[in-house]
């Protein structure tokens, strides 16, 4: 008989050996060096061709934030394409787990969308202001992000109002940690600022930054609540 802390199962009867574990995370762990060092190779490019030195660091943070928040949701849209590949994600994360019902498998897919389509909307901007467009050409570029933004805010709205009550307390918990803390820092570097101690940042920087904290704010409180299969 095999030891619990050697396997995981599911409902539906997938297991999982330590070995079996060890070489997922492996072949997970190269796909996303493979996609990071292609995505790596094609923003140095970009930045490299329209010349990097007219880059902040704030705009090549947003990038690489902008990257994660597209990776993730697209790994979520993948792997929830098929209810039976799902199923055996969450079996491997989360051995002895229920498995998924409709009503959550319709929220993982929403949850996906708008992952992913954050990523777009926070690297358009830095990217559209080094394109060297012209007035009507950012005026359209910042239309398509506000359009795309207003959808993901619908979405948003939609899968709060539809989701269980975990990820409603999941949602409400990491905006208002990040709410709070980004408000306690922002006080702090406004006061040092003022008084000459620090030097000021610009909007896109402010912005970059509460992404990245919602990020991992949101991520850590998820996986503290039990929602890493997600």
């Amino acid at each position: 008989m095999k030891s619990s802390s050697m396997t995981g199962s599911h409902p539906n009867g997938t297991e999982f050996t330590r070995a079996q574990r060890w070489r997922r995370h492996a072949i997970e762990a190269l796909i996303g060096g493979v996609i990071g060092a292609g995505f790596g190779f094609g923003i140095a490019s970009f930045v490299d061709s329209t010349g990097f030195e007219r880059w902040t660091i704030a705009e090549l943070a947003s990038l690489a934030v902008a990257f994660l928040l597209f990776f993730m949701g697209g790994f979520v849209l993948v792997m929830s394409a098929s209810e039976a590949r799902w199923r055996r994600l969450v079996a491997f994360r989360q051995p002895g787990s229920e498995p998924p019902d409709r009503d959550s498998m319709l929220a993982v897919r929403r949850q996906g969308v708008i992952v992913t389509l954050a990523g777009p909307i926070l690297a358009a901007p830095p990217v559209l202001a080094h394109l060297g467009l012209s007035d009507d050409g950012r005026a359209i570029g910042a239309a398509a992000v506000l359009a795309a933004l207003a959808v993901q805010t619908w979405l948003n709205w939609r899968l709060y109002r539809t989701s269980d009550e975990l990820v409603r307390q999941v949602t409400l918990l990491a905006g208002a940690v990040c709410f709070w803390s980004g408000q306690l820092a922002l006080f702090i570097w406004a006061t040092l600022a003022k008084l000459g101690l620090a030097g000021d940042v610009d909007s896109w920087t402010l912005v970059t930054l509460v992404m990245a904290v919602y990020l991992v704010v949101s991520t850590w409180i998820g996986f503290r609540r039990g929602l890493d299969q997600l």
